[in-house]
């Protein structure tokens, strides 16, 4: 009886190890974190989250660090205020972004350029109905004024630059030009030989005649 209790636990364990090594962590839950500071809150991109745009000078991507957030968030609340001192897109009803800063919720995607300085891109949204839509994908839209902008963080070298505040009117949220999926790399195809007349001249591959 105390050996086959015993052969029945090792069956067991053997399964659950098995069942173990064939669980693989989905990819996704590995694409964005949730990030939580003393006075921000935001989601950081991974790397491998393809994104619509670029920045000048880009030579790659990488995934920013909670320290590099904590960076990043540092300098922009100390630059901020000179950086948007002609306070563009941000009279009337439109908020000054620097006095609000804290109201916006954040999206963090990291780049490297080809001097390999590490610069993150923030984008700030201030938008009490936009639900789950921050963590689906990068948010991009038009109109708003000071409720949507974004910014850089060169945190290589310090600077704060690029800041980019919508221009004022209704809110439309842009549509991605392709679906969020992690960036696949492809060899290049061979191009197909061009056919040749008997002159050297190239044709067309549709004419039959030579």
């Amino acid at each position: 009886m105390k050996r086959t209790a015993m052969i029945l636990a090792a069956v067991m364990a053997f399964c659950g190890l098995a069942n173990a090594q064939d669980y693989v962590v989905p990819v996704e839950t590995w694409d964005y974190e949730e990030i939580n500071g003393s006075n921000y809150h935001g989601y950081n991109f991974s790397e491998s989250w393809d994104v619509d745009f670029i920045i000048e000078n880009q030579d790659g991507r990488y995934t920013p660090t909670e320290e590099d957030v904590a960076e990043a968030e540092r300098l922009i609340q100390k630059r901020l205020a000179y950086v948007n001192r002609y306070h563009i897109n941000q009279e009337g009803m439109c908020p000054v972004i620097d006095e609000h800063i804290r109201r916006y919720e954040r999206q963090y995607v990291g780049f490297t350029d080809i001097t390999g300085c590490r610069i993150v891109w923030v984008n700030f949204v201030w938008d009490d109905n936009i639900g789950d839509r921050l963590t689906q994908d990068i948010v991009l839209t038009e109109g708003g004024c000071g409720h949507y902008w974004h910014i850089k963080v060169n945190l290589t070298t310090g600077k704060v630059y690029g800041l980019e505040v919508n221009s004022a009117g209704d809110v439309k949220y842009l549509p991605r030009s392709k679906k969020p999926a992690h960036r696949i790399s492809r060899p290049k195809q061979p191009k197909a030989p061009a056919k040749v007349r008997k002159t050297g001249i190239p044709h067309d591959p549709n004419e039959a005649r030579f």
